[in-house]
């Protein structure tokens, strides 16, 4: 008769997945209590780990919060990049697949918008907030200036101040999310991604003059001095 093999209740968990398995909880609990009620004894519980746990790994519920803001923001910007780079069509398509991407039905989601609030509130207080958002917004930006850059290197738009144009179709993407995010009866998905189409085509055929590159004149040499010829008959 063979005994039965002991297997232990609890396994000690690879430090990776103990850090995933805490930014998990802090993102839920974000978004069921907000910043205020996200206290770490509830994302210790959510998580099922010790609150020495989470000071083991993190050297504040900040620096937790921001981990998980990276996390959120890194992952969903990836999912976005990924339906827009798609090098089997043009330019100006991918732009239009990554105005899809920026409404599907998941980043409309009302929970995601409670979350992303609580970021956005605490990047004026929090140094380690406020360098996920600038590192998080600079890629975002990134992305958008690499987008309209194919426009203008294929002739489908002219040159661009890829940066100015960047920020302002990215603020013009942000204000249409957080409106949908506020209140989704004041107008749908499609109209806010027909907007952003109608942007960019005004863009394209030499719309908002403010953003286009204009090529400096071209320098023109000075004259050469010719010599004066001399009408007085004096030596």
């Amino acid at each position: 008769m063979t005994g039965k093999r002991h297997v232990p209740k609890f396994r000690r968990a690879a430090p990776a997945v103990r850090r995933e398995a805490l930014i998990e909880a802090t993102l839920k609990c974000l978004k069921r209590y907000g910043h205020d009620g996200a206290s770490v004894r509830r994302i210790s519980a959510e998580a099922r780990v010790s609150i020495g746990l989470i000071n083991h790994h993190f050297p504040s519920k900040s620096g937790l919060v921001a981990e998980a803001y990276d996390t959120l923001a890194s992952s969903l910007q990836e999912s976005i990049r990924a339906q827009a780079e798609d090098n089997g069509v043009s330019p100006r398509t991918r732009m239009s697949l990554f105005f899809r991407a920026s409404f599907a039905p998941d980043l409309l989601d009302p929970e995601l918008f409670t979350v992303w609030v609580v970021f956005w509130s605490m990047v004026a207080h929090s140094a380690e907030i406020r360098a996920v958002h600038e590192r998080t917004y600079g890629r975002y930006r990134s992305l958008l200036e690499k987008l309209l850059g194919q426009l203008s290197a294929a002739g489908l738009a002219p040159r661009l101040k890829l940066r100015a144009a960047a920020i302002a179709l990215a603020a013009l993407l942000d204000g249409l999310w957080v409106e949908l995010s506020l209140s989704s009866a004041t107008f749908k998905p499609s109209e806010a991604i027909a907007v952003c189409e109608d942007w960019v085509d005004a863009l394209c055929r030499g719309g908002f003059p403010r953003l286009h590159r204009v090529a400096s004149p071209a320098r023109r040499r000075p004259a050469k001095s010719r010599p004066v010829k001399r009408t007085d008959p004096r030596p």
